[in-house]
């Protein structure tokens, strides 16, 4: 953030997840007489999560995502629960793959570390008058 093409500004996605790590970016930013302008909130109810995150599947090789529900590949049948055997890239033809943090087991423990966590930081930033909150369940042009 002391380099040069962050001078007129930066973006911190994900970071700070914890108080202690708010705390420290903000004594941190302090050393060089700056502070945060912003904590720019994205908010998505849980349920709403799962279906994009667990929707999610990959080419690996290619980097092509695809989705269950918003954009599956040719080869999955309309309606049919995806499976390593439905789910083919659409050029190649090579199975699909879930990253290990996209099921519902991973997604259970990612959102209760999040409200234990990281939701708090919300107090923190909403003290100094930070918090700008997104709804982000609504679609691009909405």
């Amino acid at each position: 953030i002391r380099e040069e093409d962050c001078r007129a500004g930066f973006i911190l996605d994900g970071f700070p997840r914890t108080v202690a790590q708010a705390e420290r970016l903000s004594a941190l930013l302090a050393e060089t007489d700056d502070s945060l302008s912003k904590a720019v909130i994205l908010e998505v109810p849980d349920e709403a999560l799962e279906v994009r995150i667990c929707g999610r599947w990959l080419h690996m090789a290619s980097g092509r995502s695809y989705h269950v529900r918003f954009k599956p590949p040719k080869s999955l049948p309309q309606g049919a629960e995806p499976t390593s055997e439905n789910m083919r890239d659409n050029e190649t033809g090579e199975p699909l793959e879930q990253r290990a943090d996209d099921t519902k087991e991973a997604l259970k423990k990612r959102l209760a570390n999040y409200h234990e966590s990281t939701k708090p930081i919300l107090a923190h930033y909403k003290a100094k008058g930070l918090v700008r909150t997104v709804n982000a369940s609504r679609g691009p042009a909405e």
